[in-house]
């Protein structure tokens, strides 16, 4: 008996195209991936120069250069201003406040406090239950020694008021040397 022989194999190269095709097309995807890859390492660079110079304008790196362009008569005028707000952060807010408050007794509430730093004059306006509380209220603070020459300038009694409490302004030399 003769061996048979079957061969299943196409060899009219319609397989070897396909493959060929095939090759081609993964190649040219993967070029416009390197491609888009590119691109996107371009605008990341971009990207991350703006956020460089923000970054540098932010500490300060370029105002410097900017007040230092000034003309002298601008530039003494910034330096006036920042050293008269570094003056007015670096005083003792917190010791006032607080000698505000230690001397506010039972029946007084402060509504608000005006210090002025140029004139050292701070205006304090409160209410008080009665004359005896706002008089009580006064020599405190004047007994504590970080106000001088406490006065009343205005006191009232609130007559729309159940409670009439008696409104009261109060001014004081500060001493915030």
């Amino acid at each position: 008996m003769r061996t048979l022989r079957l061969d299943y194999r196409d060899d009219n190269g319609l397989r070897k195209f396909f493959g060929l095709l095939l090759l081609a097309v993964v190649l040219l995807i993967a070029l416009a991936i390197g491609w888009y890859f590119s691109s996107l390492r371009q605008q990341a660079s971009q990207l991350q120069a703006s956020v460089d110079s923000i970054n540098n304008q932010i500490n300060g790196q370029s105002a410097t250069s900017e007040v230092s362009n000034l003309p002298p008569q601008k530039l003494a005028e910034v330096m006036k201003f920042s050293n008269h707000t570094i003056h007015q952060l670096n005083l003792p807010w917190d010791v006032l406040f607080i000698q505000l408050e230690k001397a506010k007794g039972e029946g007084v509430a402060l509504l608000g406090v005006e210090p002025n730093v140029n004139t050292s004059v701070i205006k304090v306006v409160g209410e008080a239950k009665d004359y005896a509380a706002m008089l009580k209220y006064v020599r405190s603070l004047s007994e504590q020694g970080v106000l001088h020459g406490v006065y009343l300038t205005d006191h009232k009694m609130d007559d729309q008021n159940p409670d009439k409490p008696i409104r009261f302004s109060l001014e004081a030399s500060w001493a915030s040397k």
